[in-house]
C-alpha cells in the first residue's frame, strides 16, 4: 500500500510553525508495516493544492491530507478536492447539526463563517470530530482515498487514531498476497548514528528478511528494524532474532525499546533500588531536573537540586570549599566532584549528580575552551566520578548533550550495580 501526506497551510511553508503532523502520521503507520512514500507541503494556494491532489491521488492507495478545513476564508482545502473530483461543494445536514451542537455546548451562536465547515464536496463522507469543529472528511478519486483531517495536532491525532488508522489497517487485512511485518524500535544514547551503523551493518547480510534503518533524535539515536515475511509468525520470529543480536552488539547502549522513553527507564532502575538523586547544575541551568521533574512520579527518587550559577552558590548550596575554586576555578573536574558530593549530602540522597562547563558561546580557556563540561556522580560505596567531556555545537547542543551524559554516567553505573555478586 502507497501513503502520501499532503500538509497545507502558508504557516508550514514560511517556517512560522513546525510540521508535528508527518512525523506523527510516519512512526504510527510505521507500526502498521507501513512506509509513508511521500510528504508536500503545500501553501495556501488554490491551483496548487488542487494540483498537488491530482498528482498525489494518481501515485497513492491513500492520501491523508492536513489542514485547510476551518472557518476562514484561507481554508479552502474541501473547495480544491471538490475541483480535483469534479464535483460541487454542497452543505452536510450531518455536519451541520454537529456544528449546531457544538456551539451550543459553548454557549455560543453558530455564525455564517462556521458554516463554512458543513460544506464539503458531493459524494464525500463526514465524520465527527471528537475534539473540534471542522469535520474529517473522506473522499474517493479514482482508485485512491482520500482523508481530509484538521492540522490542529491534537484534533488531526485524534481522527487519525480513531478512523483513519483502522480503516488503513483493515485495507492491509483484507488485501490478497499481503506481506506481513514485525517492527522494533531499539533506542541508543551514547554513539553517534555513524557508529550506530556501523556496528549493525555486518548484521544485515545475516537477516535478509529485516529492513535496517535509523534516526536522529538528539541526543538519542535510534535503530528501527522491520521484519517482512509470508505469515505474521515469521515475521515476528526474524524480528526477534535480529533484535537479540542488535542488543548483543549494542549491549547496554540500549536503553529501551519502541514507545519507552529515557528518563522514565532510568527512574525505574533508581526505584528497583529504593534509591534517591539529586543534582547540582551549572551551565545546563536545571536542565537535568526539568527532564526528570517532566515525569509523573518523579518525587518517588528524585529529592531536588539546585542550580548553582555563580561561584558563591556553588559553595552556599552545594558545599564546594572555596579554595577549590580559587585554586581550580568552577569549571574543572575538581569542583564537579565537589558539586557532586556536596548535593547528595544537603539533600540526603543517594546519589549526587553535577554539571559544569563553559556552554558558549563565551568563556573557556587554552585548556578548557568552550564545549568543556565535567560532569560528577557521588555514588556510595565507590569513589566520585567525574568525566570531562567535548561537545560540539551552540548553546543550547552544549547544553542538552551535557544534560544527557550525567543522567547517562547514572545509568551505566545502576545497570553495573545490577549485575555485581
Amino acid at each position: 500500500m502507497r501513503v502520501e501526506l499532503l500538509c497545507t497551510g502558508d504557516e508550514l511553508v514560511t517556517g512560522l510553525i513546525t510540521d508535528t503532523n508527518s512525523t506523527y502520521l510516519e512512526a504510527r503507520l510505521f507500526d502498521l508495516g507501513v512506509k509513508v512514500e511521500r510528504v508536500v507541503l503545500v501553501g495556501d494556494v488554490r491551483p496548487d493544492i488542487t494540483q498537488a491532489l491530482l498528482e498525489a491521488a494518481s501515485r497513492a492507495d491513500v492520501v491523508v491530507v492536513s489542514g485547510g478545513l476551518g472557518p476562514t476564508a484561507d481554508d479552502f482545502t474541501l473547495e480544491c478536492a471538490a475541483s480535483a473530483a469534479g464535483v460541487p461543494l454542497e452543505e452536510d445536514a450531518r455536519v451541520l447539526g454537529w456544528l449546531r451542537e457544538r456551539y451550543a455546548a459553548r454557549g455560543a451562536s453558530i455564525n455564517p463563517s462556521a458554516l463554512r465547515m458543513a460544506r464539503i464536496p458531493r459524494g464525500a463522507e463526514p465524520v465527527r470530530n471528537p475534539e473540534g469543529s471542522a469535520p474529517l472528511v473522506v473522499l474517493t478519486l479514482g482508485r485512491c482515498r482520500l482523508f481530509f483531517l484538521p492540522g490542529v495536532p491534537r484534533e488531526f491525532r485524534a481522527l487519525l487514531n480513531a478512523v483513519v488508522l483502522p480503516r488503513i489497517q483493515t485495507e492491509l487485512e483484507s488485501r490478497p498476497g499481503r506481506v506481513f511485518r514485525a517492527f522494533r524500535l531499539l533506542k541508543t544514547v551514547g554513539i553517534p548514528e555513524s557508529e550506530l551503523d556501523l556496528a549493525v551493518a555486518p548484521l544485515a547480510p545475516l537477516h535478509p528478511r529485516v529492513v535496517f534503518g535509523f534516526r536522529t533524535h538528539a541526543p538519542e539515536n535510534h535503530l528501527k528494524l522491520m521484519a517482512e515475511a509470508p505469515s505474521q509468525a515469521e515475521a515476528d520470529a526474524a524480528l526477534a532474532a535480529v533484535e537479540a543480536d542488535c542488543r548483543r552488539v549494542l549491549g547496554p547502549r540500549v536503553f529501551g525499546a519502541d514507545a519507552e522513553e529515557y528518563v522514565p527507564v532510568l527512574l525505574g532502575l533508581l526505584g528497583r533500588e529504593s534509591a534517591t538523586l539529586a543534582a547540582a547544575e551549572s551551565c545546563t541551568g536545571g536542565l537535568v531536573a526539568q527532564r526528570i521533574t517532566a515525569v509523573p512520579g518523579a518525587s518517588n527518587t528524585f529529592v531536588g537540586g539546585a542550580v548553582v550559577y555563580s561561584e558563591k552558590l556553588k559553595s552556599a548550596w552545594a558545599g564546594v570549599p572555596p579554595e577549590v575554586l580559587e585554586r581550580h576555578s568552577a569549571v574543572s573536574r575538581q569542583t564537579a566532584l565537589a558539586m557532586a558530593e556536596g548535593i547528595r549530602a544537603a539533600c540526603g540522597a543517594t546519589y549526587g549528580l553535577s554539571v559544569t562547563g563553559y556552554a558558549g558561546p563565551g568563556g573557556g580557556s587554552p585548556e578548557d575552551p568552550v564545549g568543556t563540561v565535567y560532569c560528577g556522580l557521588a555514588a556510595p560505596g565507590v569513589p566520585t566520578r567525574v568525566d570531562r567531556i567535548s561537545i560540539s555545537g551552540d548553546r543550547d547542543r552544549v547544553r542538552l548533550f551535557a544534560a544527557s551524559h550525567s543522567l547517562e554516567m547514572l545509568r551505566q553505573h545502576l545497570l553495573t550495580a545490577a549485575v555485581r555478586p
